[in-house]
């Protein structure tokens, strides 16, 4: 009977619940470990002040939170009009094969994942779900496991797409390492040689791990229990829902052509929860069926809703140690001109199972990251994309961004795993390669 207890307690850490819980007791370890150097507060002040610290930084992502709930509430919505809903369908009859369904899948979630992290997201969830209840509805045994993972790569190569966070920062005028490195352009970093066969090698590597695992992987005809994906069809009576929509698409497009900020810039999170609040709108035409869809997208959220906080609240613990700053400090000076760049790629996706907001980790590693460069006179387009590939890598294991991914397909994080990691491993090694050849 205690060994069946301790095999429960066990495996309920294989879950994004469990894996939080996990790094908050982490971070509480490791930030009393760096408050033992204060010799002028007692155990118990050093104990008390990490957990107001969590108690305080708890709600400190609230905006953020919400801004995720809202993207996959409008993109399930949306997966739910009954035009795309059969269109969807439709297209995941295409692959006549496992291995077809997979790659198909794998490259639907890339593209998507590099036009935008988002919409990416969304796009590979429901297409792993669809081309998975496609391929039983014809015979075909499949694994939505592999699949799941297959829709889960937009989030390994987005940060050397057109949303990329720290790119993106750099080239703004007046951003907080303006003083250090001046202005990077889109051209040096996302849009350069340098990224573009580097991401494009990236893309390669994932597709040929795709298509092979779906060779080897196991193969059935079995499913996983998710909220049904049943089609709404628009409203028949009153406009007013898509009058107001149409609006909203027109502000987009004023803002697109004479915004002071018209550049790629501006597809923030908010501008693509904007564009997905207002073509839900115009797809369901009244608002008792936009409520109906939105409420049916709101039950998919209660993991994003409930786990969310503990980062923010671990966020907090490390942020009011110092941890963070240290660690990466540490990493970035036991290092030599040649090694940096490795060395960055490797800090950069270990602290991202800490920190997994890519803007927000910028915000802590940069400054390091591009203090130590001017002083060796390293190129600071490239050690931007450098960090950008450490913290879009890892991803892979990090099961923060996966609810949503999870909600939707009913895979469980203990499924999922296995082939994230197969494929991060595959592509970390790739990524290791390439940045110790190159710099």
């Amino acid at each position: 009977m205690k060994t069946k207890s301790v095999k429960n307690i066990l495996k309920s850490f294989f879950t994004p619940i469990g894996f939080v819980l996990l790094l908050t007791l982490l971070s509480f370890l490791v930030g009393l470990g760096l408050m033992e150097q204060d010799s002028s507060k007692t155990i118990a002040a050093k104990v008390l002040r990490l957990i107001s610290s969590w108690q305080e930084g708890f709600f400190g992502l609230l905006g953020f939170t919400l801004q995720m709930i809202m993207i996959l509430v409008f993109g399930y919505s949306l997966a739910l009009f009954g035009p795309i809903n059969r269109a969807l369908k439709s297209f995941s009859t295409i692959p006549q094969s496992f291995p077809s369904a997979t790659i198909l899948t794998a490259t639907v979630t890339i593209l998507g994942g590099l036009l935008n992290w988002g919409f990416g997201l969304i796009v590979g969830a429901i297409m792993a779900r669809f081309v998975h209840e496609s391929l039983l509805k014809r015979g075909i045994n499949s694994n939505a496991a592999l699949l799941a993972s297959a829709g889960y790569l937009g989030m390994a190569v987005w940060h050397g797409g057109f949303s990329a966070s720290a790119p993106l920062t750099v080239a703004g005028n007046g951003h907080f390492l303006t003083e250090t490195i001046g202005v990077i352009p889109v051209s040096e970093t996302i849009l350069s040689p340098f990224n573009g066969w580097i991401t494009s090698g990236l893309v390669l590597v994932f597709l040929t791990t795709a298509f092979i695992l779906s060779r080897v992987a196991s193969k059935t005809n079995g499913t996983f229990s998710s909220i049904p994906l049943n089609p709404i069809e628009s409203g028949s009576e009153g406009f007013l829902a898509r009058g107001v929509g149409l609006f909203m698409i027109f502000v987009l497009m004023v803002g697109i052509i004479f915004g002071e900020s018209a550049s790629l810039g501006m597809i923030s999170l908010n501008w693509v929860n904007f564009l997905l609040f207002s073509l839900v709108l115009v797809a369901y035409k009244t608002w008792d069926k936009f409520t109906l869809a939105v409420g049916q997208g709101l039950k998919t959220s209660a993991d994003i809703l409930i786990q969310f906080p503990f980062y923010a609240g671990i966020l907090g613990v490390l942020s009011s140690s110092g941890a963070l700053y240290q660690l990466s400090y540490l990493i970035q000076s036991q290092t030599t001109k040649e090694l940096f760049p490795l060395i960055t790629f490797f800090s950069t996706a270990l602290i991202n199972f800490l920190v997994p907001s890519g803007g927000g980790q910028w915000a802590i590693q940069g400054p390091v990251i591009m203090e130590t460069a001017a002083s060796w006179n390293l190129d600071f387009a490239r050690l931007v994309m450098i960090f950008a590939y450490g913290d879009q890598i890892s991803n892979l294991l990090q099961p923060f961004w996966a609810l949503p991914l999870l909600s939707i397909t009913g895979v469980p994080v203990r499924k999922l795993l296995p082939y994230c990691v197969v494929f991060f491993l595959l592509g970390f090694v790739y990524l290791s390669l390439v940045i110790w050849w190159i710099c």
